[in-house]
């Protein structure tokens, strides 16, 4: 599965030294955004542990036994995400509750059912609670033998300090505009298809692959309906559309992504920017007049917004308000 990681060069390669050296952590906080393959080296390096022909502990691999064999039981149930052996934790509803780290601990203290590794993914870590922060400190800090605990997470200042220390952190970056192109081409997009996700993902290609096609290139469509009809209607508008799209925290995550591109796209113009890095280049006439009509002050303003949204929403603010604030600068400051 490490073959199929695209753009996270140097991650891989520090884990691959890990396991081959025999220097594996009990804890990695795998830290990066979303979409660029944090859960997929995750699964990756879970499978290689997992693996029936390749089944490391403390002593060092040769270099031709590098990587999962993908072949043997073992690795077609990790694959399927049926090894018993295997813990994807996520959040119940809005938060990782107190509860799933105790049952966390429980599985943990107990003897592999297959493998020789118990391997816990713990996705979005940045939504556990303090309660279940502390409460999951305890794992941290006596972990079981041959337990490996890897933590998905956005930014390290999400998660108090205390855990984060006990961590090895390996950073994962968006890729390069070009790279990403490169590979939602092979994914079955058409070059047109491919060169406009691959900017509205900002590299995030996990965020172009999730949905269909048409699903990734509607979201920003419904972005701008959103804004215009509040901008048209007023409070009713923004209230009625807080209350249908704030409910799903990806959602709203869409939509700022949308805003904040568009503003990007204003501030290019309005600077007179290279006309190759605007992204909505279909809308090139409609960024030119909203430009032109709107002062400095008010895109610095949106992209402000847009940024305290996205802390907002990494701090565990509620989705829903954090989209009527938004909408609400957007909108009706801007007017």
């Amino acid at each position: 599965m490490f073959d199929g990681i695209v753009g996270q060069e140097q991650a891989v390669e520090f884990l691959r030294r890990a396991v081959t050296s025999g220097r594996i952590a009990h804890a990695y906080a795998f830290v990066g955004p979303s979409g660029v393959g944090r859960k997929l080296t995750a699964l990756a390096l879970g499978q290689w542990l997992l693996c029936s022909a390749h089944s490391p502990l403390t002593q060092p691999l040769s270099p031709q036994g590098e990587g999962a064999c993908g072949q043997c039981p073992a690795c077609k149930k990790v694959e399927r995400l049926v090894h018993p052996d295997l813990h994807l934790i996520s959040p119940d509803g809005q938060t990782i509750k107190i509860e799933q780290v105790r049952a966390l601990e429980r599985e943990a203290s107990l003897h592999p059912v297959e493998g020789r590794w118990k391997v816990f993914i713990i996705d979005e870590a940045e939504r556990m609670s303090l309660p279940t922060a502390n409460a999951f400190l305890k794992t941290l800090e006596e972990p079981p033998d041959h337990t490996l605990l890897i933590l998905i997470l956005s930014q390290v200042q999400a998660l108090p300090p205390t855990i984060i220390s006990r961590c090895q952190v390996v950073r994962f970056v968006p890729l390069p505009e070009r790279q990403a192109a490169e590979l939602l081409l092979s994914r079955g997009f058409s070059e047109g298809e491919a060169r406009r996700a691959a900017r509205l993902c900002q590299g995030r290609v996990g965020l172009a692959l999730a949905g269909e096609k048409e699903e990734w290139a509607g979201q920003a469509e419904q972005a701008f309906r959103v804004l215009e009809e509040v901008r048209a209607k007023g409070a009713d508008a923004l209230f009625q559309h807080a209350e249908t799209l704030g409910r799903d925290r990806g959602k709203v995550e869409s939509l700022i992504g949308s805003y904040w591109l568009w503003y990007r796209d204003l501030l290019t113009i309005k600077a007179g920017g290279d006309p190759k890095l605007i992204i909505h280049d279909d809308r090139r006439g409609e960024l030119a007049r909203e430009a032109q009509a709107l002062s400095w002050e008010a895109i610095f303003d949106g992209l402000a917004a847009c940024r305290a949204a996205w802390q907002a929403l990494a701090g565990n603010a509620a989705p829903r308000l954090t989209l009527e604030v938004t909408l609400s600068r957007l909108a009706f400051r801007a007017a």
